[in-house]
């Protein structure tokens, strides 16, 4: 049976290759400098299921950004010129892909101590990316049936003001950072992002996404996880 998510760590930050009957779906970009990663974990996963109807990056139909920051679009410009896909962000966080830089206002630590950590130089990751013009910005949610595959694109702001998620009728929810999964076992189970535009937007966006019942959470970092009483909020 072909794997319908295939989970790609560049390190930190979790990437999704989503494969569909009529194409393939990129679910994030990962840092600045990832492209040759991404593209090499493609391949090889191309390489290992030609008999289950493998993906090559040509087959790429559509990069979709879940969220403003730079690590989940940070190497968006580059695979594009490389694929030949579309890259699509929430209209309220493109102008963070526009400009290379992360969403502003949407770094609040949501604990004190995240905050004191951030204070500590090179903590953080990189701070700006290469621009990249998206060639869709929505506003609305979206099915992705045009794109190859089964499921649809939900708003879940809070993480940042355009924070999307992604659910697939097959019942696997991608979210982004609306969650964080278990990371390197610093976190015993699923808990809110450490920083946040807004903390109870990103509850309410968890508690919708919790009412539609999906059977495994993909997150971009850590994870994934199935237990639905894990999910704060």
């Amino acid at each position: 049976m072909t794997k319908t998510v295939i989970q790609i760590n560049t390190g930190a930050v979790n990437v999704f290759l989503i494969r569909g009957d009529g194409g393939a779906i990129l679910v994030d970009a990962g840092n600045p400098g990832q492209a040759d990663h991404i593209l090499a974990q493609l391949a090889e996963h191309t390489s290992t299921s030609l008999s289950a109807g493998g993906v090559a990056p040509h087959d790429l139909r559509l990069i979709l950004i879940t969220h403003g920051h730079v690590d989940h679009f940070g190497s968006a410009a580059e695979l594009r010129e490389r694929t030949g896909a579309p890259v699509a962000i929430h209209a309220l966080d493109a102008d963070a892909v526009r400009q290379g830089i992360h969403q502003p206002d949407s770094l609040n630590p949501t604990h004190w101590l995240v905050g004191v950590v951030m204070r500590i130089p090179g903590v953080g990751g990189p701070t700006r990316a290469p621009a990249c013009e998206p060639d869709i910005a929505f506003e609305n949610e979206f099915r992705l049936d045009d794109y190859g595959v089964a499921g649809r694109v939900l708003l879940t702001p809070g993480h940042t003001p355009g924070s999307v998620s992604v659910l697939l009728d097959s019942g696997e929810a991608l979210v982004g950072d609306l969650v964080m999964g278990r990371l390197m076992g610093l976190l015993p189970k699923p808990g809110p992002p450490i920083v946040a535009w807004d903390l109870e937007r990103n509850r309410e966006s968890v508690r919708r996404l919790a009412a539609l019942a999906p059977r495994i959470i993909y997150v971009g970092h850590g994870g994934p996880f199935e237990n639905l009483s894990d999910l704060p909020g």
